[in-house]
């Protein structure tokens, strides 16, 4: 009887060997692949910089964008570096000898759990505190090196500006209806020619029109205007701009879209994006931990068949697959006004469908 407890701490060794040597892995393809796209993302980026004597600053754009980048590549270099790894085990005939050893399919669900739990908080810790913080001084540093932005969201609505006219609204509700609207033109020499405000607007595909209109007129003679019915405007600032908002929104944390939400439903804005932006950062969490079992499933059920280059590229497509997948069905809910949890949670839905499918041919 006394065996059992040097059992099940030699267990707990090498499942502890087991959750660091993924880990490493993880680490190592999560570092190549935020060094490769980052330079592409700086040199993207360098003419602009270099034009506007900014060059001193080209290191610290740099390890911005690295971070950046290196938050949404986590869930990819997951998968990977936990087939790497894995797959590196299988080679060596690591794994075989931890079987013999007892190290059991319960073990290798604690070394995911303890890999999970590892990455969960370093991705709550990146996500909600430092990458709001990064995006913050990146747009500093776009501003000082002269770069205008198409947009900027603030707590109390957003600007957008697209040559020279410049667009303010309060709020968003869907991606063509807007509230709350103030229109700045201006001419080629930045001289302010007219202000627009409006109570709403609707964009329907080529014009924007307006109801509860005010128009004050600088040039070439002041006038002021109202009108009382629809006012009719082409502008070259269209829904794409309203597009962006969502993009923007990804990167604020889980907190400050809650307190969004709640002033959203108050104030009566439609709140399917918020929904949409909240699940998906929910279920980018719940991936970490299915990407984890996809790559054990997926080692598994190819063991002694397949090589670790095979087993790799495996993973490369399903990762890839996965993302596009993503994509697609981020498309197909706007078009289609799909239901935000659905959309959110559906690739991960499907990953668990695979694993589901890998666990019957593993058995």
């Amino acid at each position: 009887m006394l065996i059992f407890p040097k059992h099940i701490n030699r267990m707990s060794i090498l499942t502890r060997y087991l959750s660091f040597h993924i880990l490493k892995n993880i680490l190592s393809v999560l570092t190549l692949l935020t060094v490769v796209f980052s330079i592409f993302s700086v040199l993207a980026e360098l003419e602009i910089v270099t034009e506007a004597e900014g060059i001193k600053l080209i290191p610290i754009f740099w390890l911005i964008e690295s971070l950046l980048l290196g938050y949404k590549l986590i869930p990819f270099a997951v998968l990977i570096g936990s087939v790497l790894g894995l797959s590196s085990f299988v080679s060596t005939n690591q794994l075989l000898v931890m079987q013999i050893s007892g190290f059991t399919a319960r073990y290798r669900r604690n070394s995911i759990i303890i890999v999970g739990s590892t990455i969960f908080v370093v991705t709550f810790v990146v996500g909600e505190i430092v990458v709001p913080v990064a995006k913050k001084l990146k747009a500093e540093i776009q501003l000082s090196i002269g770069e205008t932005r198409d947009f900027t969201l603030t707590d109390k609505g957003f600007w957008a500006r697209n040559q020279n006219e410049f667009f303010k609204v309060d709020t968003l509700q869907g991606k063509n209806i807007v509230k709350g609207i103030e229109l700045y033109e201006f001419d080629d020499g930045m001289e302010l020619q007219s202000i627009l405000t409006a109570d709403s607007g609707t964009h329907n595909g080529l014009i924007w029109i307006f109801e509860g209109v005010s128009i004050l007129t600088f040039k070439p003679k002041y006038s002021a205007k109202q009108y009382d019915s629809s006012f009719e405007k082409q502008l070259t600032i269209g829904p794409e701009i309203m597009e962006m908002v969502v993009s923007e929104q990804k990167d604020q944390s889980i907190f400050s879209l809650l307190a969004y939400l709640k002033l959203a439903k108050i104030t009566g804005q439609i709140t399917d994006d918020l929904y949409f932006t909240i699940f998906q950062k929910i279920s980018y969490w719940i991936d970490i931990f299915v990407l984890l079992a996809l790559s054990h499933f997926l080692v598994r059920i190819n063991l002694g068949r397949f090589s670790s280059s095979k087993n790799i590229i495996a993973g490369v497509c399903i990762g890839f697959g996965y993302f596009v997948f993503g994509k697609i069905l981020n498309q197909a809910g706007l078009v289609f006004s799909l239901s935000p949890g659905l959309v959110a949670f559906m690739p991960s839905m499907l990953l668990l469908l695979t694993i589901y499918i890998f666990k019957l041919r593993s058995n």
